[in-house]
Order: C-alpha cells, then sequence, then structure tokens
C-alpha cells in the first residue's frame, strides 16, 4: 500500500517578506539617498538598530533564552525581548524551540528544522518560506521559558511589535528630528536605512549561521557535526561565526573564547555583569576546550594515516595506534578529573598548605604523563610508512 507523503504548503506571508523587502530595498534606498540625502542622524540610526536588533538575537534568543547561558535582570530581558522582536524572527517561544530541536537533531534532515545537509538554499531561508514542520509550531521544548510574563508578553503582541518597531518608531525618528533641527526635508530617511535596508541584512547575517556557518570554515573542536567556526562570519553575526565551538560546548555565553576573537555579543554580555545586570556567565573549564581541540587535533592525525598507509588493512599496526590513542584519552582524563578535585580541595579551609602542595604536586605529574602519551602518539601519527611505524 502506497502511503501518501503529506503536501508541504507555501509559507505566502514569510515568502512575500523575505522575497519583496530585498526589491523594496534594492529601488528605495539609492532613490531615497540621490533625490532626497540621508542625514547623519539616519546613519546613526541605522548603526544602532542593527547592532539592538542583532543582540536582541545573539544575546537574547540565542545565548539568554535558547541555551539559558546566563541570567538576566528584568530591564535586559525587556529591552532584549523589544529588540529581538524588531528583528522579526518569530517571537522568543518559537525562535528558541526551532534552536534547541536544532542542537538537538544537528544535521538530521527529519528533525533538524534548517539541517545543512539539506543544502545552502534550505539551511539559509528554505525552510522559512514552506511550513515543513506543519501549521502548528512544536513547543513541548521551551516550558522552561514560558515562566517569563517577559516572554509570554511578546509572543502575545509579536505582530503589533513588528509593526510598531520597524514602522512607527523610524518614522517617528525622522518626524522628531526634522521637528528638532528645523529641517524641512523628507522624514522617511530612518524608515529607509533602519527599518527597510536593516530589515534585510539583518535577516540575512542571522540566516548565515544556519547555512554558511555549516558550510565554510574549521573544525578545531569537534567535526561531530557540520558546524564550522568562521572569523569573517562572525564580522557580520556579532561574534557567531564561532560555531563549531558554540556545537561543541553550547552552554558558554561566549562564543569566541580568545581575547581577539571578535565577539561584541560577549563584551556586551560581560560589561552588563559589571552592573549586576546580567549574572551567572557560564564559561567551560579552559581544560575541557583543550581535551576537544587535542583530542580533534590528534582524530584528525589519525584518519590521515589510516588512509595513507591503509591500515585497516595492518591490523596489528592498526591495533597500537588505537591503543596509544586510547591511553592518551584516558591519561587526559585523569588530569582534568584530578585538577576539578584539586580545585575543590584548595577551598577546604582544614586542608594545610602541605597537603595542598602535595596535591599540586601530584597534578603536575599527571600533566606530565599526559604531555609523553601526547608525545609518542604524535610519533606514531608522523610515521611516513608502515616499515617506519613499526620501528617506533
Amino acid at each position: 500500500m502506497n502511503v501518501e507523503t503529506p503536501e508541504i504548503k507555501q509559507n505566502w506571508l514569510n515568502t512575500f517578506v523575505l522575497f519583496s523587502t530585498p526589491v523594496l530595498a534594492l529601488i528605495f534606498v539609492p532613490y531615497y539617498g540621490i533625490n532626497y540625502g540621508f542625514t547623519g542622524f539616519d546613519w546613526f540610526c541605522f548603526i544602532f538598530f542593527m547592532f539592538a536588533t542583532g543582540t536582541g538575537i545573539t544575546a537574547g534568543y540565542h545565548r539568554l533564552w535558547s541555551h539559558k547561558a546566563y541570567t538576566a535582570s528584568f530591564p535586559v530581558r525587556l529591552w532584549l525581548a523589544y529588540w529581538g522582536g524588531c528583528a522579526t524572527q518569530n517571537s522568543i517561544l518559537k525562535w528558541s524551540a526551532d534552536h534547541r530541536r536544532h542542537h538537538k537533531f544537528v544535521d538530521d534532515n527529519e528533525k533538524d528544522p534548517y539541517s545543512a545537509k539539506m543544502g545552502f538554499w534550505y539551511s539559509h531561508m528554505g525552510w522559512v518560506i514552506k511550513d515543513y514542520q506543519g501549521p502548528e509550531a512544536d513547543l513541548s521544548n521551551i516550558n522552561d521559558l514560558k515562566k517569563d510574563p517577559i516572554i509570554i508578553l511578546q509572543d502575545k503582541l509579536y505582530l503589533p511589535l513588528v509593526l510598531f518597531s520597524n514602522i512607527v518608531v523610524p518614522i517617528f525618528l525622522g518626524w522628531a528630528y526634522n521637528k528638532y533641527t528645523g529641517n524641512t526635508g523628507s522624514i522617511y530617511g530612518v524608515l529607509v536605512l533602519a527599518g527597510l535596508l536593516r530589515f534585510v541584512l539583518n535577516h540575512h547575517f542571522t540566516f548565515l549561521i544556519n547555512s554558511a556557518c555549516h558550510i565554510f570554515g574549521s573544525q578545531p573542536y569537534s567535526s561531530k557535526d557540520t558546524s564550522r567556526d568562521n572569523f569573517f562570519l562572525a564580522l557580520f553575526t556579532y561574534g557567531e561565526g564561532y560555531h563549531n565551538y558554540h556545537h561543541t560546548f553550547q552552554a558558554d555565553y561566549r562564543n569566541g573564547i580568545r581575547w581577539y576573537h571578535y565577539d561584541p555579543t560577549k563584551w556586551m554580555i560581560k560589561t552588563l555583569s559589571l552592573f549586576g545586570l546580567t549574572t551567572n556567565l557560564k564559561e567551560i573549564p579552559e581544560k575541557q576546550i583543550l581535551k576537544a581541540t587535542t583530542l580533534q587535533t590528534i582524530s584528525k592525525k589519525k584518519e590521515d594515516l589510516y588512509k595513507r598507509l591503509d591500515l585497516i588493512k595492518e591490523k596489528n599496526l592498526y591495533q597500537k595506534v588505537e591503543s596509544s590513542y586510547n591511553e592518551l584519552t584516558q591519561s587526559l582524563n585523569e588530569w582534568i578529573e584530578e585538577s576539578q578535585k584539586y580545585f575543590r580541595f584548595c577551598k577546604d579551609d582544614s586542608k594545610s598548605s602541605e597537603e595542598k602542595q602535595s596535591y599540586a604536586k601530584k597534578l603536575e605529574e599527571l600533566k606530565a604523563a599526559f604531555e609523553q602519551k601526547k608525545a609518542q602518539l604524535m610519533e606514531l601519527l608522523s610515521a611516513p610508512s608502515v616499515d617506519a611505524l613499526q620501528a617506533v
């Protein structure tokens, strides 16, 4: 018996908005600029709206509500809910539900809402213009968010919020500027730049995380899924371009973990914490990050060795490399586990300085053992031939 596949309906509202707004921007931005000219205030509003809506998504929808990587005070949550709504990427509830499913089922074409394995177009915006998930959103995975009155209010008032923040506010700002300065020109400059152009750019910058950051870039932390780190994309996405790190350690409030990583969302959250407006900023311990990068680097070299020397046929040598890899993993895990115990040990005031020094010496020995295992394995992985591997 043939089972009919349910027809996937076109979402005409999303289709119209996502295709019409770029066309309107291409027409009205140059038209307005040539015929009326943009003021410095227009451009200031454009930059402000870009950052406010962008971080409304990255700091709010993404890191705060989808991943709970930190907690925020009432005014910060209210601010992020407003500007996240202005970004017009759905309500907090629906956006977070989709994103949590993406992380849980990443690259699963049936369950990941925007699986990169469906292709660039699908993961970029194709998934938005058709109702692949059915007419009703599945909100079963965000029951915790339903306890926040700000989130519930935003969901109920989402459409009025979108219209007010994207149309009414820009027109009012243009009018107020003209009224204050006595400018007799058009009042619609803010609407064209901060409303229309920002609307288009904001959407596609976010979409690039779902598409390009699962196709282009490096995988320094894990190759278990298609996520990539891409510094260039981080420049357009307020730090979200370090996507391989994020998928490996999604609880971290940072995406770019080094001081030189461009991650303004991280800097914003950290700055707010200095004033007590954000708290409980979660950071993955450095040794856990070291473990991920070490095992990822070695795994890649191991795969390269197996292909280069066709070790699957050389069972004894294959087992030799695998045993060395397992010993390294065990040594690394032991060092990290004891490091965590040492941290708790040192917080115990009843422990003497001699006991703490003894524990610290043990940690140094475990670290040295790990480094030795790593050096031995790297020597195996660098073998140029089967004979050389046998001789190691």
